[in-house]
């Protein structure tokens, strides 16, 4: 978790002493999709200047490109999406991660070359 998702769910749960689940409606019910997408995302979309027509799920692309641009491993990447096997992950994101084939080649090279210097 992020330092400063952290100090932001440490003072939502000092403010509103939640007991068994996180966040709920303001009747305080369970938080359903369709209720998160309609109160609380689109109401947030216009002010922030994010494009209107940003859905939910684009959130969760824009974690995992971002996650595998600043180098996190598409492994834990996958973990934090809850895919059941990190082939979808890469499937779905594994272009992201073009580097990887030369972070590759680079350390066959170092290996061969230390390999080399052995003989």
């Amino acid at each position: 978790m992020t330092a400063v998702l952290a100090r932001a769910l440490a003072e939502y749960i000092d403010g509103h002493k939640p007991e068994d689940v996180l966040f709920r409606t303001a009747r305080g019910n369970l938080i359903r999709r369709d209720y998160f997408n309609a109160d609380v995302l689109k109401p947030a979309i216009f002010p922030a200047g994010v494009p209107v027509d940003m859905t939910f799920h684009d959130l969760r692309h824009t974690f995992a490109s971002t996650a595998l641009a600043e180098g996190v491993p598409i492994s834990e990447v996958s973990r934090w999406l809850g895919h059941e096997s990190i082939t979808t992950t890469v499937d779905l994101y594994g272009h992201l991660v073009p580097e990887a084939s030369e972070r590759a080649r680079t350390a066959l090279d170092h290996a061969f070359a230390a390999a080399g210097e052995l003989t």
